[in-house]
Parts: C-alpha cells; structure tokens; sequence
C-alpha cells in the first residue's frame, strides 16, 4: 500500500511510535524512526528490517528544538529522496493536581506534546506543498476532549493539538496535504507507567470493547488508514480510537 513512500515518526522507539513505524515498514514504507534515545531507534530499526528491506533509517530528536525538526525532515527528504508521511506522535506527562502543579511541568508538556507538533507540522508541510501532497497525522489523546484530573497540562496541550489539527487542514487543503487526529484511549504501556496500577486497572474497566491484540497496533492501523489513498478526503478529522470509552462525547 505505501511501497517506498517515506514515512517519518516521532517518538518512535516505544508505545504506538513503534507500533506505527512497524505498520508502515509492514507495508513497504520507508521509515525514519526519531526518538531522544540512540540506542533504541537502533533497536527499532532492526527490528522494522526484520519486516521488510525499506529504507528504514533514525535520528535523534529532541521535538522541544525547531532545529531538530528541521533537521529529521531534511534528513529524511535526503535520505529516501521524498517525505510523504509524518506523524506527530512524540508525547510526555507530567501528572498533578492543579493547585500543586509547577510551571516546569506545564511547559514541559506543552513544549513536547503541542509545540514539538507545530514544528514538525511546519516542517513536513514545506516539503509536502513543493509535492504537491503529503499526509499528516497528529496523535492525540481522549483526554483532549474531557478535563482529566491530574492532567491539566497533558488535557489542554491534547485540546490545542485537536485545534492544531483543523487549523493546519484548512490552510494546507489547497496543497492536496490532509492533516488529521488519532485521539487514542487508554493504553496500559510504558506511556502509562507513571500511573498507579489500581488507577490503570480501574481506567480499563471503562472500556466497553476488549480486542485480542495489543491497543497500540490498532491505533497504527488507523494511522495507516489516513495516510491511506483511500482517505483522500478526509482532513481536519479527529478519529477516536478508544474502544468506545468516549461514547457519548
């Protein structure tokens, strides 16, 4: 579906970062792993040649620096000779009651979560219109969409990424780019850690629909579905991928 296509990732070492890298190397896709860590975009990228003989390359990234997103998209364009795909994926919490929760970590998540995904939407679109299309696919969470205790940094960063989403649509739409939204549920990984296991255990609970597979890999097949030709007319969408727990919003 996406033979020799090039898709970039952010944060992809861990979680649906590499759920997403591991679906698009699947599919015949290039793939440029990013991620703050060397060692485990190496880890990664063997294990995405093990799926497939793409390019499949990494860089680290630190999405916080605008020169480091610029740099990952020029690596990739010059590394694959194209930039089809880019997922802001790269994400942080930093949990705490409102009343106790410090500047540093409200910046922190809004410099990773929001500002990392303006750049790279920036980035990946000065490529894209020069194509003349181009997919971008921001990840986003349920908690956008309600105020979750604990997390008014993580709930609003999420929100505004929602509203990054739309606006990006509307202005790149005449470049044939579509810009859309995975609001993604709960999903007990690594991500999650930092959350007390009865919380996490509790939080499952909620989830009307129990799949067999890992949650991750069904967040990166609806990634694949809007990079997908097949989703050419989809743009400022947000697609929940939660197994109904938001039914109702």
């Amino acid at each position: 579906m996406f033979d020799n296509l090039t898709a970039v990732i952010t944060g992809s070492a861990r979680g649906i970062g590499k759920a997403t890298a591991i679906y698009f190397a699947r599919q015949g896709c290039n793939v440029i792993v990013s991620d703050l860590e060397s060692e485990k975009i190496e880890e990664t990228i063997l294990e995405l040649r093990k799926h497939s003989k793409g390019l499949h390359s990494g860089k680290v990234c630190d999405v916080r620096l605008k020169e480091d997103i610029r740099s990952l998209s020029e690596y990739a364009f010059n590394t694959t000779g194209r930039l089809d795909i880019w997922i802001n994926n790269a994400g942080v919490i930093q949990d705490d009651l409102l009343l106790r929760m410090n500047e540093e970590k409200w910046q922190e998540v809004f410099s990773v979560n929001l500002t990392g995904a303006f750049f790279g939407t920036q980035a990946a679109a000065k490529f894209m219109s020069k194509a003349r299309k181009g997919r971008i696919i921001n990840i986003g969470s349920v908690s956008g969409f309600y105020g979750n205790a604990g997390q008014a940094n993580y709930s609003a960063a999420k929100a505004g990424l929602i509203a990054l989403t739309k606006t990006s649509a509307r202005e790149l739409a005449s470049r044939n780019i579509t810009v859309n939204c995975i609001a993604a549920g709960f999903i007990d990984n690594e991500f999650a850690a930092k959350v007390p296991a009865e919380v996490r255990k509790s939080i499952s609970e909620t989830i009307p629909l129990k799949i067999n597979r890992n949650p991750e890999e069904a967040v990166a097949s609806a990634v694949g579905f809007l990079a997908s030709d097949e989703a050419d007319w989809i743009t400022g969408a947000v697609l929940r991928v939660d197994g109904g727990m938001m039914i109702g919003f």
